[in-house]
């Protein structure tokens, strides 16, 4: 089974799985997921707890071992394994299917890794694991859904913001998650559970944001003069070299030409994008760009 990142509270409540892989590239929310699963299987009586990181010449038969010497007696186990590139290998693999063909029910196997490529989702070892158990792929939260989600992180300590200050939380604090849940935790430890000021936050709140040069290609398409500007500062605040950001912005420019050239020429809006490799999330971003250049109205292709 398959279920986002905010369901998983929810399924925890419910039932326990014998196996989950928590999978993607914000480390905030990839441990703040594994330590839900930990809580939940501590909770109902898993209270030894053994860690293994997969590295060269990890011995995979461990996994099976420890699933085979469980006995009567034994005390309920959680088992976690750290695959930190999401790749275990041929004989990994086949390890992790024998294990999720039968899962013991004193153990519940706990896999972390990093992002899964659209290649390794279709690996029988994959959806082995996931037939068995649950898997919960985490993304980055855009700035759009980044407001929400410190509203829901206030909304735990008992606190609130109005729009505007959410919207100043955000671009303070926008792609580096932990430094933003620290931040909300000294507001409340500053002023405890309160309606947050603009005056309140602006005096504690350090500007701990983090860019990137994907970040600033998405600013460029969405026309965001004000955004690009700040996105500008930061990468060069960070020390991104000036060529990784030209490269990010002629990609975005090469493409759209393209893009542009083939529309003009009679090709439909859907095959275009497919041909530029277009992921369905910026596909909003670049139908905004296209308008500006064309004038025209994409969004109802």
């Amino acid at each position: 089974m398959k279920i986002p990142f905010q369901q998983l509270s929810t399924q925890l409540s419910k039932t326990l799985a014998p196996v989950y892989f928590v999978s993607g590239d914000e480390p905030f929310q990839l441990d703040e997921a594994s330590r839900m699963i930990r809580e939940a299987a501590a909770q109902q009586g898993f209270s030894e707890r053994h860690v293994y990181h997969v590295e060269r010449g990890f011995d995979w038969q461990q996994l099976l071992a420890l699933g085979s010497a469980m006995s009567l007696f034994a005390e309920k186990k959680c088992v976690e394994l750290r695959l930190p590139s999401a790749k275990p290998g041929t004989e990994g693999a086949k390890v992790l299917q024998s294990y999720v063909a039968q899962p013991p029910d004193d153990c519940v196997l706990l896999i972390s890794a990093g992002k899964l490529e659209a290649a390794q989702l279709k690996a029988k070892w994959l959806k082995a694991v996931e037939a068995a158990g649950v898997l919960v792929q985490v993304w980055p939260i855009e700035l759009s859904r980044l407001p929400q989600w410190i509203q829901q992180r206030l909304s735990q300590r008992g606190m609130q913001a109005k729009p505007e200050v959410l919207q100043v939380l955000a671009e303070r604090i926008e792609g580096n998650l932990l430094a933003a849940d620290q931040e909300l935790e000294k507001l409340y430890l500053l002023h405890g559970a309160v309606e947050l000021s603009m005056d309140q936050v602006q005096a504690a709140v350090t500007d701990s944001a983090r860019y990137d040069v994907f970040s600033f290609a998405d600013a460029t398409l969405l026309g965001d003069a004000q955004r690009v500007t700040r996105l500008l500062f930061g990468l060069r605040a960070e020390g991104i070299e000036p060529v990784l950001v030209l490269w990010a912005l002629a990609r975005e420019i090469r493409a759209l030409v393209q893009m542009n050239q083939a529309l003009r020429a009679g090709a439909q809006l859907a095959q275009v994008m497919q041909a530029q490799r277009v992921w369905d999330k910026r596909k909003p971003l670049v139908q905004k760009a296209l308008k500006r250049m064309t004038g025209q109205d994409y969004s109802s292709w």
